[in-house]
């Protein structure tokens, strides 16, 4: 999955994960200078997700996800 961010002058951002179903997260650093990542969810469990992007230690931006 590509991921496109925008940290928008941020110092530090990184994207967390997490299920709805068990509320486990996964967390990735994102590089500050840059505006994609590719993530492997290939291991994640179907259902719902919840993805924050969390830029100087606020949360700026959420989305669902659903993985089939």
């Amino acid at each position: 999955m590509q991921v496109a961010y925008q940290t928008q002058g941020a110092t530090s951002a990184y994207l967390s994960i997490t299920s709805t179903q068990t509320a486990v997260s996964n967390n990735y650093i994102l590089n500050v200078n840059d505006s994609n990542l590719i993530i492997d969810v290939s291991t994640y469990v179907p259902g719902t997700y919840v993805m924050a992007l969390s830029c100087d230690g606020e949360i700026i931006e959420t989305k669902n996800l659903v993985i089939q």
